[in-house]
């Protein structure tokens, strides 16, 4: 073997164990310049929940989701799993995926037998929208929003983190909690246009729904303003919820949106009661945890 070889298989298998460091050292060092590596376009190597092989996923570049995409197979299992078991084969539903970042959740629910009529996705980012747009184009009665939901229309500042495109958030706190929190300034942020929430679901058609909230530490803020009629039709709604210190919920507004559902649970199985959930948003140093509130009869666990 010569020498260029015995080199090059040394260093493949030196930095072989190292990928995830390389891919965030590329991501972040060309971040200052004329063009930094913001979106890549990758190609499925084998079926997935996510696509068929060779299929092709527009995609942010970090070091946390896009990391997953690319390594994980069985990103989103879980989420699909708990879903079809706790929908009806015979009943058709619109998914609300609000905070819908590059569509991962909606074309998952598209693509594995959950039977959605229409899709609508909100996402304020502008590279996290460009690839949602790139990657739901195939499918029909997808509805696309390019702004964030707030309780009236405004604009407001989005807190960036470089390393997360997934946790952008409305409040710095957030940022401060990635592990590499270092790398992010409160300088760091883009100024957004905000819808209000009434006017959003004024703008859809509202039938038998699921809806998803993940925004980073907003999400009681908006479940709390959803309007009555929208919650009546909503069967199943998938919530996170953040500890931070900054948040500001109206408990009187979000318990009684609460009290609409019956059962109360986490994606480990794990049950609560409105009390219990009041108490979890409540918390300000507790880790994220995502839940899922259930009209009675659609309870199958």
């Amino acid at each position: 073997m010569s020498f260029e070889n015995l080199k090059y298989n040394f260093f493949l298998k030196f930095f072989k164990n190292k990928k995830k460091l390389i891919w965030t050292l590329k991501n972040n060092l060309f971040k200052n310049e004329v063009c930094p590596p913001t979106i890549s376009v990758v190609k499925l190597s084998k079926n997935t929940i996510l696509g068929k092989k060779n299929e092709r996923m527009f995609i942010v570049n970090d070091s946390y989701q896009s990391w997953n995409i690319i390594n994980d197979f069985n990103f989103q299992n879980e989420f699909i799993r708990k879903v079809k078991s706790i929908t009806k084969k015979n009943t058709k539903y619109d998914f609300i995926d609000i905070g819908a970042n590059i569509g991962i959740m909606s074309k998952c629910l598209l693509n594995n037998k959950v039977n959605i009529s229409n899709t609508y996705c909100v996402e304020p980012n502008k590279d996290n929208f460009f690839c949602l747009k790139n990657n739901l184009k195939k499918y029909k009665r997808v509805k696309l929003f390019n702004f964030a939901l707030s309780n009236k229309r405004e604009n407001k500042k989005l807190y960036l983190d470089q390393n997360n495109k997934g946790n952008l958030s409305f409040y710095y706190e957030m940022i401060k909690k990635d592990k590499l929190s270092f790398m992010n300034t409160p300088n760091n942020y883009e100024n957004i246009k905000c819808e209000s929430i009434k006017n959003f679901f004024r703008s859809i058609r509202i039938n038998k729904n699921i809806i998803k909230i993940d925004t980073q530490g907003y999400d009681e803020m908006i479940f709390q303003e959803i309007p009555k009629n929208v919650i009546k039709k909503n069967q199943i709604l998938i919530i996170e919820i953040t500890p931070l210190n900054s948040k500001k919920i109206n408990f009187k507004k979000f318990e009684k949106n609460l009290e609409n559902y019956k059962k109360f649970t986490d994606f480990e199985g794990n049950k609560y009661n409105i009390k219990e959930v009041i108490e979890l948003s409540k918390k300000i140093y507790e880790k994220n945890i995502d839940l899922i509130f259930l009209k009675k009869k659609f309870f199958t666990n």
